[in-house]
């Protein structure tokens, strides 16, 4: 079973809700962005801006034997 990327990182987020400032500086997204991403008030964000976002958190994700893999058929 496949998960959406975008699914994928707001759980990924809500694990490491103390962390978004780190996330947001080291991804290049703003504090504001990512937060308003985390609570589903941005339904369709950009697929550049989720990579983004997987690259800063990919350690988080690394770990999990069904961390999505980015491609390009998720844009």
């Amino acid at each position: 079973m496949s998960t959406n990327l975008d699914v994928e990182l707001r759980r990924a987020l809500e694990k490491r809700r103390g962390d978004w400032t780190a996330i947001a500086s080291q991804s290049g997204v703003s504090y504001s962005w990512l937060s308003k991403f985390a609570n589903g008030h941005i339904p369709n964000p950009g697929y550049e801006t989720l990579k983004k976002l997987h690259a800063a958190i990919w350690p988080e994700l690394r770990k999990r034997k069904d961390a999505p893999a980015i491609t390009k058929a998720e844009a």
